[in-house]
């Protein structure tokens, strides 16, 4: 090692008496001597290194700085931007009357489950049972009397008036009749689809009138969540892309499914356009109109290299770097200043475009404590 410091103390020696001797020397020669002067600096920094390891481990009095490491990755780097919507349901009627009168029976509670045509109420129908056995009594007859005429007109006997007046009545009285059986139907309400009753909103014995709130059903299992995104996303999202749904007031409420339709409409207002997504509930745990956090994955990269993002320093001139380490023995090595060109980060994670190959040991702990060149000591996060 003496013998290499020497050789390059004569070598800077005589580059400068040359230099001295030589005050004319061309351009090329200058280049040179400078490519030279530079190599020598390489060289004398290595032994520099060199010679700090040694002296460090000689020299008790002198503590080095303790550092850990973290090793950056090669893998898939996925970004994701976070929007807001809420839960909704087709499967949610509000159940109302079609017609007036006393309400005579409610045959189910709230919280009860139901299925599409069950019986949920019945309405007093006396009126209209009493209208309908009179239009069969009155039906029966128009029956026999349009018969009889239909015989007598086939036999070309009576005129073709008595014969169409008979027909008309019975039929008539069959209309009014089908007519009086749907209002009979309509005093039983039933329910529409598969679903829970969330509210029943009148009581035995009160009168009700058309219109007027029965039930409310809901059918939970299957909901969807819309949601509002800025325009500046479109073209970095399409249907089928998988997103993430959190419900930040359930707990341990998250899923996974994808986009299963992007709106055709631009807002004006807003310069928004709407996503729908839809889930499976089959815990009933999301209700409409709940607030959802949708997480949507608009960049990926299948082979970054990534490193945590509190790893990376920023210099005073905005750069980013990081010390990775040149290691001189077991426990110590050279920190060595690395300057990084950025891409997206997401997840406490960031994905690094130039400057860091992959697999490479990256200063963790203690890295803002040191300098470019400095020496340091390995040790773990617990002794740190």
């Amino acid at each position: 090692m003496k013998n290499l410091i020497k050789i390059l103390f004569a070598g800077a020696v005589l580059i400068s008496c040359n230099n001295q001797s030589n005050p004319t020397t061309d351009l090329g020669k200058l280049m040179a001597e400078r490519d030279q002067l530079k190599a020598s600096k390489d060289s004398i920094g290595l032994l520099l290194a060199e010679l700090e390891t040694q002296i460090s481990a000689l020299d008790t009095t002198k503590k080095l700085s303790l550092v850990t490491l973290k090793e950056s990755e090669q893998k898939r780097f996925e970004h994701f931007f976070k929007v807001y919507g809420t839960v909704q349901t087709d499967n949610m009627a509000m159940i109302n009357a079609e017609t007036q009168g006393k309400i005579e029976s409610i045959w189910i509670e709230e919280g009860t489950k139901v299925s599409k045509g069950q019986k949920l109420a019945q309405i007093n129908a006396d009126v209209i049972r009493r209208s309908i056995a009179e239009l069969e009594n009155r039906l029966e007859l128009a029956q026999t009397v349009f018969e009889r005429q239909e015989r007598l007109w086939n036999q070309n006997i009576g005129s073709e008036i008595q014969y169409l007046q008979a027909k008309n009545d019975r039929d008539a009285i069959k209309k009014s009749l089908q007519t009086a059986q749907e209002q009979l139907a309509i005093t039983t309400i039933t329910a529409p689809f598969n679903g829970v009753i969330d509210e029943v909103f009148p009581k035995e014995g009160e009168y009700t009138a058309p219109g007027a709130p029965f039930f409310r059903l809901v059918n939970l299992e299957k909901v969807y969540i819309k949601a509002d995104i800025s325009e500046n996303y479109l073209g970095k999202i399409k249907e089928g892309d998988s997103v993430i749904v959190e419900v930040p007031n359930v707990k341990d409420a998250t899923f996974q499914t994808s986009i299963s339709r992007i709106g055709d409409f631009i807002n004006p207002d807003n310069r928004t356009f709407k996503i729908k997504l839809e889930l499976k509930n089959t815990s009933n745990i999301l209700k409409p109109n709940m607030l959802a956090e949708i997480s949507i994955r608009d960049y990926q990269n299948d082979s970054a290299v990534v490193i945590p993002e509190n790893l990376i320093l920023q210099g005073a001139q905005n750069e980013y770097f990081v010390y990775t380490l040149n290691t001189t023995s077991e426990n110590t090595g050279v920190a060595q200043k690395a300057q990084l060109e950025i891409g997206k980060s997401y997840n406490n994670e960031v994905e690094i475009l130039k400057g860091l190959p992959a697999n490479t040991m990256v200063i963790d702990k203690g890295a803002r404590s040191i300098q470019n060149g400095e020496v340091v000591e390995i040790t773990t996060t617990q002794e740190l």
